[in-house]
């Protein structure tokens, strides 16, 4: 089983190259609007991600700080 990491990276590549593939063609409204929220989708994993770093430091700082009784 993947880690909720791994799902996000791998989410943001199949995001990426639908948006690759949006932009390869000529634009459309229906596209933009595609492609904007192809833009965010992306923008949220990441920052899933950026949180998931956040957590990953903190709990090591911690556990650093305050060794296990």
């Amino acid at each position: 089983m993947s880690s909720p990491e791994q799902k996000n990276y791998t989410e943001i590549e199949r995001l990426e190259s639908l948006l690759t593939a949006l932009r390869a063609e000529p634009g459309t409204t229906d596209q933009a609007d595609a492609i904007r929220e192809v833009g965010l989708e992306i923008a949220l994993a990441v920052r899933e991600v950026g949180a998931m770093l956040v957590n990953v430091g903190w709990e090591q700082s911690y556990a650093q700080k305050h060794p296990p009784v």
